[in-house]
């Protein structure tokens, strides 16, 4: 599903962060990568997703190279990413609305969005959190409202 060769990248004026990085992950597999501040994690979650780009190596996902910004449209719909900091993925005035918002630019329609917005927050035993205001929530409930926005969106894959 995932494969990255040989990847590596620096941000300005830093050593880099990716040095020749590489890794596979099949469907069924749980990996996790560890390691201090600055290590280079996120940055390669982001690099899945083509939200940056590696200065030199190969991206490839679901068995297509990736590389230019359209190559990235359909990878997008189908892995959801659960930022580190909820605040920068969380917008919308209510919960209900933001766990709404991605089934509905997936192309569900207002009443099918709306069935799993309730799926969702009851399966995560969030459903009274659904009409609260997201910028009034705890950090803890921030997180698991991050989650259930991407888990609204049925991911193949799952990065957090």
């Amino acid at each position: 599903m995932i494969e990255l060769d040989d990847l590596h990248f620096a941000y300005p004026g830093q050593p880099p962060v990716l040095n020749g990085a590489s890794m596979r992950l099949g469907p069924g597999e749980r990996l996790s990568l560890t390691g201090p501040n600055g290590a280079g994690k996120s940055t390669l979650l982001r690099m899945i997703l083509g939200l940056q780009r590696p200065t030199s190596g190969t991206v490839t996902i679901f068995d297509r190279a990736r590389s230019r910004e359209k190559d990235f449209h359909e990878v997008r719909r189908r892995i959801g990413l659960v930022f580190q900091d909820p605040d920068d993925q969380l917008f919308c005035p209510t919960v209900a609305e933001d766990v709404a918002f991605g089934p509905l630019n997936l192309g569900k329609s207002r009443d099918e969005a709306l069935a799993v917005v309730e799926q969702t927050l009851m399966v995560l035993d969030l459903l009274h959190l659904r009409d609260r205001v997201t910028h009034k929530l705890s950090g803890g409930e921030k997180r698991l409202v991050t989650l259930a926005t991407v888990l609204a969106m049925s991911p193949e894959v799952l990065l957090l």
